[in-house]
């Protein structure tokens, strides 16, 4: 049997369910003030609001960055704080030094005491409200504890905010022309310093290098990029490709580690790519196309780099499928947008 919890014992985020006409109009001037100073602006809209809160209550945060926010702050009055601290977490938040920190729950506990009737003496927040601004507090929380793996996903399948970087698409296509699909063709990854690194970086990002230029009609990152241990080119393909591209260590070489994508997910990656590319509002199949002949011919023009290492596996027909295939289905995605 449930026990029915009395009226006058009921809380919410702390707050009594029920309330004199003078302790409502208290607290509320108490939190509008707390969380104006805390956000260094007045109230607005509540969805926006809630999203400020961010700025402190984001699990994403970086600790250096909230150190340097909280340095940013002052302590309320005394008479706020002597109020405000009684009721404690979640509603407030001592943050050290006299700090007092608000952020969705007091939000939402502004929006109840606005939006709750009251008669002369009394307000009693009823279960109804208080399970909206639970429900509510919940789904804020569970939103931004879920955005880093949103973000995840979305780059896996092709659905970021941002469209893959230019020359990360090129180190890929760079890898599917020299059909790099197994760990006997893969690429090897070596440091930049010695000079095996370095011809594998120029081979691999010459191709990549003039696609990028193409596309974007621009030069491309520094030289300091220009390699496949700690680029950035690199970095940026496995996040949007994950288990698709394999960077993997040589058994049989130690501090090499062996880059190639299975060819099982050869169409699928090529699908990818060309999504993501149909995405880029000014990109045209015509400079599509341009961009990868350019790159077919860079990376030509290169891959005696490789060749002494018996790393290159390039045949001009697989090129040519390759490259047909990445039109056909950029054009495809294009007629969708």
């Amino acid at each position: 049997m449930i026990e029915e919890v009395d009226e006058e014992e009921r809380r919410i985020f702390g707050i009594p369910a029920v309330l004199t006409a003078n302790e409502r109009a208290t607290l509320q001037r108490d939190l509008t003030l707390l969380w104006e100073q805390t956000y260094e602006r007045k109230l607005g809209a509540l969805a926006s609001d809630l999203e400020r809160g961010r700025r402190f209550f984001d699990p994403l945060a970086r600790g250096l960055t909230l150190r340097e926010r909280l340095t940013e702050l002052s302590p309320p009055p005394t008479d706020v704080s002597r109020r405000m601290e009684r009721y404690g977490e979640p509603l407030v938040v001592q943050a050290g030094e006299g700090l007092l920190l608000v952020g969705v729950e007091a939000r939402l506990t502004i929006e109840l005491l606005k939006r709750v009737r009251s008669d002369r003496e009394h307000i009693v927040i009823p279960p109804s409200a208080a399970s909206w601004a639970e429900h509510t507090a919940m789904e804020t929380y569970r939103k931004w504890a879920l955005s880093r793996l949103r973000q995840v996903i979305d780059l896996r399948s092709g659905a970021g905010k941002e469209v893959m970087q230019a020359v990360a698409v090129g180190i890929v296509l760079a890898l599917l022309v020299n059909r790099s699909d197994c760990p006997q063709r893969a690429v090897e990854q070596r440091e930049h310093s010695t000079p095996d690194g370095r011809d594998v970086d120029r081979a691999i990002y010459a191709g990549a290098d003039r696609f990028a230029e193409v596309l974007t009609a621009k030069s491309s990152r520094s030289s300091a990029e220009h390699r496949l241990k700690g680029g950035y080119g690199l970095t940026e393909a496995r996040r949007r490709l994950a288990h698709r591209l394999i960077v993997a260590d040589d058994a049989s070489a130690k501090g090499v580690q062996l880059i190639y994508i299975p060819a099982e997910y050869r169409n699928e990656v090529i699908s990818f790519l060309a999504k993501d590319l149909a995405r880029r509002s000014n990109l045209t199949a015509a400079t599509l196309e341009r961009a990868f002949d350019q790159l077919v011919s860079e990376f030509r023009a290169y891959a005696r780099n490789l060749a002494y290492r018996s790393m290159v596996f390039e045949r001009p027909a697989d090129t040519s499928e390759l490259r047909n295939r990445l039109l056909a289905e950029f054009i495809t995605n294009k007629s969708l947008k």
